[in-house]
């Protein structure tokens, strides 16, 4: 009896290795790597260790086995590399596009190029084999030298990113994730606003880590990475496997739940579900993670040895007040630009000192002796601990004010007030306009502090103009908002643009001309209004409470305006008859409560969050050039931007200024401005 028992277990514990080593067994491992992924991880094998940014690879982009040549580029940074290189990519894609043209046209076609472009394909290939191909060819530029830089700058975090990631319950190797979404760059930055080494949108970010005018988590390599443990971790108990979970890390996971009620499995996702928008990039997502982690696994296979950055070393605590930041470094003896470094997460108003440091933020000091917990780090900060957050000082102009006048009612120079507002060489002011009132610690005469050339005798004279600008002027934000507030500025050091925290700047502007470069603006959503462009339409002051009436302008949400209210999204609902579930419509009428905060207060913070958005976008691109686009028949201003030219749809909006985008016509003609990376190399060609 005790031999058949045994005999029974040893029978049923060889059945479980042996369906253990089946191959495509998935359940075992925690990144399977199905069969029907093997072109498309060796393709970005050979994108990330093979092949550099001087390299762009033709290919279909369905089956990514199907490789139709190499071509070389000019190393970016060489005087007319943009040019050079789209032409050579636009040839090649023409030439590739043409060949398969003309075997769709004749099959059997013996020319040379057709042969060979035909062999790829198999025997079986026929006229629509290569029709549907003609439509799918695309260019993508090699990654490594890209790579091979995110493997140096790794060293410097993904031991901290392993231990938290086993901390948090989670597949180590997830922390090969960055690679594809960052290259280890803790500075990243995308069209669609996603910063940092794990590329979190503003929206996703502000569900896991503090995202607001004064701190911004997702620069910080650490906190940003126990965000994105949340987030993986998220996405597997909805979902139930890795490979959906991350590419829902990409797709979002309530578009993954929705591929896996019609599909079910993994494989059968990749192979067969269509969407509006999962395209190619969400498609091969987790290919791309396999391809990363197998190199960077492998790393001395593909590049040999590499110096490896040293792992970031500090010690942290968390602040019990607000502090300003010169008074921390003098305080512990730190050098300012040493403790900027170590907190990416200070965005400028603090840097700059308009704002202290958050209470409760954890703040990173160096990894030494004299910060060590045994120091009693808390104790040592509290003599310069604040109970409260620095006041913003905002005066609106009135009928008669001067920006001369302005100043000495404030006592502060004219030429701050000019640097903090952005105001032209004139140091023209509007009625009803916003000027922040910058803060400064010893007060100056105005009449001696200097101005653009002839611009101090000129503001100091000038007479307001009584009306607001015509429909030629532009009114445009650039605003950091005040305590409480949503927004983040970008850049690491203090500029004059990073001084301002709100103001509403006047800037004549006639069609077509682009919009200046050097200062980005952020520009209506609907034809120039009577007041400043994210003000209220009309405030209703009624027995109750006051009620403001404003236009929904791009990315804007009801969660948005409930925030800069003070209030739920529920009672904004309640108020506008708008049932839970159903979007906002561009330019639609919204009412706003506004019991809690000042209608100045609601505009200010919403000025804020519109030129953060352009703060992170111009951070990290430019604007090159620009086109002519005639409207067609099908087309949205949701299909132009990220469909076909790849664009923030607030941008299509500045560059086409008095055009209603929500209602476009056939014929139409639409300015597009040609958008380039300013940080690091492009890593695709638009999608054909």
């Amino acid at each position: 009896m005790v031999h058949k028992r045994f005999f029974a277990c040893f029978v049923l514990v060889l059945a479980v290795l042996c369906a253990l080593s089946v191959p495509g067994y998935a359940e075992e491992s925690p990144f399977p790597e199905f069969t029907i992924l093997d072109p498309n991880v060796s393709f970005w094998t050979t994108i990330y260790a093979r092949y550099t940014t001087t390299q762009a690879v033709v290919h279909d982009n369905l089956k990514l086995d199907i490789v139709y040549d190499v071509i070389d580029l000019v190393p970016k940074g060489t005087p007319g590399a943009r040019e050079t290189n789209r032409a050579r990519m636009k040839k090649a894609s023409k030439t590739y596009t043409g060949i398969l043209k003309r075997l769709a046209e004749d099959p059997s076609c013996q020319d040379a190029d057709c042969l060979r472009v035909a062999a790829l394909f198999g025997e079986e290939a026929d006229a629509q084999t290569f029709l549907k191909a003609g439509r799918r060819v695309r260019l993508q530029l090699g990654q490594k030298n890209r790579f091979q830089e995110g493997l140096v700058r790794s060293g410097a975090y993904i031991d901290r990113i392993r231990a938290i990631l086993l901390s948090q319950g989670l597949p180590e190797d997830l922390a090969y994730l960055p690679h594809v979404e960052s290259s280890f760059d803790i500075n990243a930055y995308s069209k669609s606003g996603a910063a940092g080494m794990w590329q979190f949108t503003r929206s996703t970010g502000r569900r896991f880590m503090t995202v607001d005018h004064l701190l911004d988590e997702r620069l910080d390599p650490i906190a940003a990475t126990y965000a994105a443990a949340d987030l993986l971790k998220d996405n597997y108990e909805k979902l139930g496997t890795w490979p959906l979970a991350i590419t829902a890390y990409n797709h979002g996971a309530a578009g993954m739940q929705r591929a896996k009620d019609v599909h079910g499995d993994y494989p059968s996702i990749f192979k067969a579900y269509k969407s509006r928008s999962f395209k190619f990039a969400s498609r091969n997502f987790y290919s791309e993670f396999l391809a990363a982690r197998k190199v960077a696994m492998n790393y001395r296979q593909y590049f040999g040895e590499l110096e490896l950055a040293a792992p970031v070393s500090h010690a942290s605590v968390c602040l019990d007040g607000f502090v300003a930041i010169d008074e921390l470094c003098r305080h512990l003896g730190v050098e300012e630009t040493k403790l900027r470094a170590l907190n990416p997460a200070l965005r400028g108003p603090v840097l700059n000192g308009q704002k202290r440091i958050p209470k409760d933020y954890r703040l990173n000091l160096p990894g030494t002796a004299a910060f060590s917990e045994d120091n009693c780090l808390a104790g040592m900060l509290s003599d310069i601990y604040h109970d409260k957050q620095k006041p913003s000082l905002f005066y609106r102009v009135q009928r008669g004010d001067t920006a001369g006048k302005v100043a000495r009612m404030h006592n502060v120079s004219l030429n701050d007030l000019v640097l903090a507002n952005n105001l032209d060489g004139r140091a023209t002011v509007y009625v009803r306009q916003r000027l922040r009132i910058p803060q400064v610690k010893k007060p100056v005469l105005a009449q001696k502090e200097p101005l653009p050339e002839g611009a101090e005798k000129r503001a100091d004279k000038s007479t307001v103009l009584k009306k607001l600008p015509q429909p030629d002027q532009a009114i445009v934000s650039a605003s950091l908002p005040v305590a409480g507030e949503m927004g983040v500025s970008r850049r690491p050091g203090p500029t004059p643009a990073e001084r301002i925290e709100e103001t509403i700047v006047a800037i004549r502007q006639p069609e077509p001309e682009p919009v200046p470069l050097a200062k980005p603006l952020v520009a209506s959503a609907q034809p120039a209004a009577d007041e400043n462009a994210f003000a209220f339409a009309r405030v209703e002051k009624g027995v109750k409470k006051p009620v403001g009436t404003l236009h929904v302008r791009v990315k804007e949400t009801i969660g948005h305006y409930a925030e800069w209210a003070g209030v739920r999204a529920s009672q904004i609902r309640r108020l506008n008859g708008i049932p839970f579930g159903r979007p906002l419509k561009l330019h639609q009428k919204v009412r706003i409560p506004l019991g809690r905060v000042s209608a100045d207060l609601f505009e200010s913070r919403r000025l804020s969050f519109h030129e953060t958005l352009q703060k992170e976008f111009f951070a990290a691109f430019k604007v090159e050039e620009t086109q002519r686009y005639r409207v067609q028949p099908g087309d949205s201003y949701w299909s132009l931007c990220h469909k076909k030219f790849k664009l923030p749809v607030w941008l299509l909006q500045q560059y086409n200024r008095g055009v209603d985008l929500a209602t476009l016509q056939a014929n139409q003609s639409l300015i597009i401005p040609a958008v380039q990376s300013i940080q690091r190399d492009q890593t695709t060609a638009p999608d054909a």
